[in-house]
This record gives C-alpha cells, sequence and structure tokens, in this order.
C-alpha cells in the first residue's frame, strides 16, 4: 500500500508575471522499493482560470472609453463565454440592483474584409458600390460582385459563384458556377473541387471575374463576425430579438441588456461590466527525478513519520484577496482536482504552509537594480 504523501503549497503573489499557466506534478513512493523517486512533471502550456469576478461600473462611458478603464483596473471588458461565467456575471448585476443596459466586451470589427484563398487582407483596390460597404441590417459578411461593382450582403443568401483554380492559368483559373449556394457552402465547393473561391486584389483579376457575371455574385470577400475583446468568437448568448440591425450605422460595439445581445454605436455613454480572473501562472522546465537519497537532505523534500513532503511554491496572479479563505481553498480544490486526474489523491494531500505573520501569499519584492 504506497504511502500518504504531502504536498505543502509556499505561495506569494505577484503582479508582474507572464501569462498564467498551472503546473501539474505527481509524486510517488512505494514501500516495496529501496529508492523513492519524485517526478516533477511541468506540462508548460495549460491556462489555469480558478474563478471569474464580474464588476459593475456604473458611471457611463462610450465603449472605447469602459474598455481602457477595464484594461487599467481589472482585465477587461465583461466576456461571457460559459453558463458559469452567465451565473456569476447575474449574480454582480443582481447584487448592485442593476436592471438596464451595460456594456461588454463584444465588438464587430467592420473593416476586417479579407480574401477566402490565403486569408489575404483586402488591399487598396476595391470597387465598391455607393454607400457600401454598408452592413445592412447587421449582418452583411460576405462580399457579392456584378458587372459593375461589389457589395457586402448576407452570407445566408444564394447566389451563383465564381470558383478559382490554381493549377490553371490566365483567364481559365476562374470558374463560373450557376448552381446558387449560400456563400459558405460555396466556399466549400469551390475547396473541394478547384481551389477556393476567387480573389480580385487587383484591376485583372476584377475584370476577368465581372466578365463571367451577369448577376450578383458571390466571390472570396468576406470579413469578421462579433467577437470578444480576447478575439474569440461570440456565441454564448443569445441576440435581443431583431439584432443585431445597425439600425443607426456604425453599431459596432455590443451592450448586454437582460442576459441578451445588441449592438449600438460605440460613442454612446452607457454603464458597463469589467472582469478579472484568478489564475495560476506556471514556468515551463523539464522533468526532473529526485532519487531518495537526496529527499533526506533536500530541504524542498522531507521524511516526517515515514511520509514525504515536498514544499512547492506558487505564483498567483490576481485582483481578488489571494488570503481569503474561500480563494485560497478554491486553489486548493483545483489542485486537488488535478492530482485526481492523474489517479494521485488517495496517496498525497495538499495543504497551504502559513507564514509567521499567518498569511500565505505575499506580493513578490521587485528586485534592486544596479
Amino acid at each position: 500500500m504506497p504511502l500518504k504523501d504531502t504536498v505543502i503549497c509556499e505561495s506569494y503573489n505577484t503582479d508582474t508575471l507572464p501569462p498564467s499557466h498551472f503546473s501539474e506534478f505527481t509524486n510517488t513512493s512505494s514501500v516495496m522499493e529501496q529508492h523513492l523517486f519524485l517526478f516533477l512533471f511541468f506540462t508548460g502550456v495549460l491556462h489555469l482560470v480558478l474563478s471569474r469576478t464580474y464588476y459593475l461600473i456604473q458611471e457611463g462611458k462610450t465603449w472605447s472609453d469602459a474598455q481602457a478603464y477595464c484594461r487599467t483596473t481589472y482585465t477587461d471588458l465583461a466576456i461571457i463565454r460559459s453558463t458559469e461565467d452567465m451565473t456569476q456575471f447575474q449574480n454582480e448585476a443582481q447584487a448592485q440592483l442593476f436592471s438596464s443596459s451595460a456594456w461588454i466586451g463584444l465588438y464587430l470589427n467592420i473593416n476586417s474584409w479579407r480574401w477566402s484563398f490565403g486569408d489575404e487582407i483586402l488591399g487598396s483596390m476595391t470597387q465598391w458600390a455607393s454607400d457600401d460597404p454598408n452592413n445592412n441590417g447587421g449582418v452583411q459578411e460576405c462580399a457579392i460582385i456584378d458587372m459593375y461593382s461589389w457589395n457586402d450582403r448576407d452570407c445566408t443568401e444564394q447566389w451563383p459563384f465564381v470558383c478559382f483554380d490554381e493549377t490553371k492559368t490566365g483567364a481559365d483559373r476562374y470558374i463560373y458556377i450557376s448552381t446558387e449556394m449560400t456563400w459558405s457552402d460555396a466556399q466549400s465547393y469551390c475547396r473541394a473541387t478547384y481551389t477556393d473561391l476567387a480573389s480580385a486584389r487587383d484591376a485583372t483579376e476584377n475584370s476577368i471575374i465581372q466578365g463571367l457575371t451577369f448577376d450578383y455574385t458571390w466571390f472570396g470577400l468576406f470579413r469578421d463576425s462579433w467577437k470578444w475583446t480576447d478575439q474569440t468568437n461570440f456565441s454564448t448568448i443569445s441576440w435581443v430579438y431583431g439584432e443585431p440591425d445597425n439600425y443607426l450605422g456604425d453599431e459596432n460595439c455590443g451592450y448586454i441588456d437582460n442576459g441578451e445581445a445588441a449592438d449600438a454605436q460605440c460613442s454612446d455613454i452607457l454603464p458597463f461590466f469589467c472582469y478579472s480572473d484568478l489564475v495560476i501562472p506556471t514556468q515551463q522546465t523539464t522533468a526532473v527525478t529526485v532519487p531518495s537519497t537526496q529527499a533526506v537532505t533536500d530541504p524542498t523534500v522531507m521524511a516526517v513519520n515515514n511520509k514525504k513532503q515536498q514544499i512547492m511554491r506558487v505564483k498567483v496572479q490576481s485582483n481578488q484577496d489571494v488570503n481569503d479563505p474561500a480563494v485560497k481553498a478554491a486553489i486548493l480544490e483545483e489542485i486537488t482536482q488535478k492530482l485526481e486526474s492523474h489517479g494521485m489523491a488517495e496517496t498525497i494531500t495538499v495543504k497551504w504552509r502559513e507564514q509567521p505573520d499567518g498569511k500565505v501569499f505575499h506580493k513578490e519584492k521587485e528586485k534592486e537594480e544596479f
């Protein structure tokens, strides 16, 4: 039966850490063998968020000013990517008795037009119709071409399209398909049958494609949809019925109202929600094996009553009070769950080691410069 080992976490807080990661570790021993081996495995690129906290700021600001405030004071404007996030978000709103509209970290990059083939950004050569692109109705994320100009349209509309075949030369590289499809279905067809949807990157390419068209026709131009400020796609919460609609034009920023999203002009003045995460950063390293002969003398590995104790230091970055009992308990719970995922919970216990002042976490002192 394996011994019950103990890992004591000696921890401190710092405000100058890189993006957070978490180190997994294992500690194994056996009474059947004469040698004890301690294995430290650092996975290197695992981002662990222990908890997300939201903050309502009731002072009205534009979307950009609200984001600047959140990035200075917390992490960013509120991002809601899960039901757990929504629960925390609603708890903050209810605690503040708030039921109005407020900015969140949702935005639309209206100038992110690029070509499907090679994901190449749209250059200076364009042939937009007058007043286009205008995102009419708030859903025009793809572009069509006709004999005269380009227009932005709803990607779910069905039109003929032009494919591109990079194995051919000259005008033969462009193939007109009369079957009407949505933009994404047309893209899939072109990629499966040829190379991709056609690009009109210069006047020559544009002229060839226009020579094949008789009416509105899909080609390879599209732009980003709504995103969170961390560049992840927006899909967690629903839109208010009829939104986004770009009703007033230039409605490229998102707010939340009773748990649903809507678009508005970024210059509007609204309250806003910020967020911050409690995270644990890792340090990348290689696996280290420590034999039992060193375990007795190593100051971070001790034998107590035939049980092994290993002290590990944990760096934490957070805007919360990390010495709060609930926060410390949450961190230990996450570490315990990591041990359980490796089948080690029965052989290892984890606890904090308090410093003489009764605290576990202390802010890291800045190194003096010489």
